[in-house]
């Protein structure tokens, strides 16, 4: 049933994108692929996880951007600030306890630092926040729409002891 809860997420980011005239579908679609998982409480924690590494990781990436405005985009700037940066990151989701977020915060900052030309870094950021808790909430949605397995009462009851 996960499967298919996947496929219709995915659909769904496509289609509100479209809707809603997004420039892509992808990190809405990816963060509903991520957060969807077999409950609504892991998909709720996942989902959390996923949405504060893409979002500290999309104002990291503003402060290496400021860095290199400072210092200028040289080799030994990047070798320097990116790094440091990134173990700043994961030590603040460590540390908030939002570890599992530290791979999508890590690609929001890496895709936002050498993939995006740098006049659209700021709206890129913002846009991948935006797609970010478009795909969290959809996830979030199936699960409470379709749940995994229906359970019994008796199953209910037992859970409950």
């Amino acid at each position: 049933m996960r499967t298919v809860k996947t496929g219709l997420s995915v659909f769904i980011c496509i289609l509100i994108s479209i809707l809603l005239k997004r420039e892509t579908y992808v990190v809405s679609s990816i963060t509903a692929i991520f957060t969807l998982r077999e409950d609504i409480e892991n998909t709720v924690k996942f989902g959390k996880h996923r949405v504060v590494g893409n979002v500290l990781g999309a104002i990291l990436s503003l402060l290496v951007i400021a860095i290199f405005d400072v210092f200028g985009k040289t080799e030994l700037v990047q070798l320097i600030a990116i790094p440091l940066v990134i173990v700043l990151m994961i030590t603040i989701l460590s540390t908030l306890g939002y570890q599992e977020g530290t791979v999508g915060a890590s690609a929001t900052l890496l895709t936002i630092l050498f993939m995006i030309p740098s006049h659209q870094s700021y709206s890129y950021a913002l846009d991948r926040i935006i797609d970010s808790f478009i795909g969290m909430f959809i996830a979030f949605g199936m699960n409470f729409i379709i749940p995994c397995r229906p359970t019994t009462l008796a199953e209910n009851k037992k859970e409950e002891n």
